[in-house]
């Protein structure tokens, strides 16, 4: 791994950590359909960049 490929997965791991965080909040403020929404794509905007990362040909 180089030092990009580091920062690269320190930002997206920070970013849905953010975004799921949020979506916490939302939870706690008894926005439940809100709240799923909103840890869904924080699960997408995780797990797509980790898949171009290792899979790209």
């Amino acid at each position: 791994m180089t030092f990009s490929w580091i920062i690269a997965i320190v930002v997206i791991i920070w970013v849905f950590v953010y975004t799921a965080s949020f979506g916490i909040w939302t939870w706690k403020k008894r926005k439940r359909l809100g709240a799923v929404m909103v840890l869904i794509i924080a699960l997408i905007e995780l797990i797509m960049p980790m898949y171009v990362m290792f899979f790209r040909h």
